[in-house]
């Protein structure tokens, strides 16, 4: 969820509630001779609202997977699902009497996880509101990340096929007039000697460091830099004659586009990796909240 323009009347009623919430508590938890508790009716009060903005935030899981379910823009359930989650933590806080409860106790188990839940979700926010545009401006060759592994096996056969032609290229015998010395002398390095060694170092290079590059598991490699892989191509093209100079420039391009298709699934990653904690966590909070509210009110 991207936070622009459109979030501020969401950001200005967050903040509205929750001072009026902290203008509330205050006087309350003054008032307690022993403090205040989840049992009082202004506990019980707090307790409802962060329940009931909880509620509301996980309401958008459902809204998700059930398609048919047309209740207002994704737009609106996803700011209210962002700012009333947020503000659902300091009200149920307000409810506890900001204590957490007794070590390992039911309360101690909800507020923790409670707590990691809002971590993971702030977290989720700022990457979501970073990495796309991290990504559009270091990723020019961007791809549809469900197509990243048909993509790799097509930069595997184009690259193989550009090393295939050039082994099968066979020049005639004659002299390299580029290889004869400044000096002046004749070269003992015929054109056709220059290409066939041209070849090998091509293929050598291929085998032992672009193709195992372009598996779907490249591991470690010094073309995984840009830095480092540029150094390796200029190092080949200087024991290249110039008309393979072509060749290797297009698997240059090619180890590019794999390169930044790696870093691509690495954002990817990153991008909606914060959620295999805070879904699953967010859905046992609802969970242990209901056992937690139905023992409560055992001994109301």
């Amino acid at each position: 969820m991207l936070i622009d323009r459109q979030s501020r009347p969401w950001i200005v009623i967050t903040v509205v509630l929750f001072a009026v919430a902290t203008a509330l508590y205050v006087p309350y938890a003054r008032s307690q001779l022993h403090g205040p508790t989840g049992s009082s009716w202004q506990g019980i009060t707090f307790g409802i609202v962060g329940t009931a903005f909880m509620t509301f935030a996980m309401l958008l899981s459902f809204k998700k997977r059930v398609r048919t379910m047309r209740i207002g823009r994704a737009y609106w359930w996803t700011q209210g699902h962002v700012w009333l989650g947020l503000l659902a933590y300091p009200v149920i806080l307000y409810h506890a009497g900001l204590r957490f409860g007794p070590a390992f106790g039911m309360t101690w188990w909800l507020m923790w996880l409670f707590t990691v839940i809002i971590v993971s979700g702030v977290v989720g926010v700022i990457l979501q509101n970073i990495v796309p545009t991290k990504m559009l401006r270091e990723l020019p060759l961007e791809t549809i990340y469900e197509q990243a592994e048909h993509i790799i096996s097509g930069l595997q056969a184009e690259a193989s096929e550009i090393v295939a032609r050039v082994a099968a290229d066979q020049p005639e015998e004659g002299f390299d007039r580029d290889a004869i010395p400044a000096g002046g002398g004749t070269s003992t390095l015929t054109h056709a000697t220059a290409v066939s060694k041209g070849q090998q170092v091509l293929q050598d290079f291929y085998r032992s460091e672009i193709q195992p590059f372009l598996q779907p598991r490249m591991g470690q490699s010094r073309l995984v830099s840009l830095t480092t892989a540029a150094a390796a191509f200029d190092s080949v093209r200087t024991s290249l004659p110039r008309e393979f100079h072509e060749h290797l420039n297009d698997l240059q391009s090619i180890v590019d586009e794999r390169r930044q298709i790696a870093h691509q699934k690495k954002m990817h990653h990153l991008l909606h990796g914060w959620l295999l904690f805070h879904v699953p966590l967010s859905f046992a909070l609802m969970i242990l909240s209901v056992i937690h509210i139905v023992v409560a009110l055992r001994y109301l």
